[in-house]
């Protein structure tokens, strides 16, 4: 069974991929915040498997993320809610 941090990574790698896929309509003032939670996330992307992967070989994902599960929960709020003032921002375009 999948622990709470778990969990909340998973809420945010989904949170960011539709932030990623609509990143080219992220509005001017929204920026700096996008690029600075696209930062604070970055240590759970899955790029590195892709670099090291040996076939054949199991590999186990490394994430290098220090903070607590409290921290998570913030982070996936704060994508929350940059993603619901993208789409408030998108509806009036």
């Amino acid at each position: 069974m999948p622990t709470d941090a778990q969990l909340l990574i998973g809420k945010v790698l989904q949170i960011k991929d539709k932030l990623s896929a609509k990143r080219h309509c992220i509005p001017r003032d929204l920026q700096g915040e996008w690029k600075q939670l696209d930062k604070q996330t970055a240590c759970f992307e899955s790029a590195a498997l892709y670099n090291s992967a040996v076939k054949g070989q199991q590999m186990n994902k490394h994430i290098e993320y220090s903070g607590s599960v409290k921290e998570l929960s913030q982070l996936v709020s704060k994508l929350k809610t940059l993603n619901n003032k993208i789409s408030v921002s998108q509806a009036h375009h």
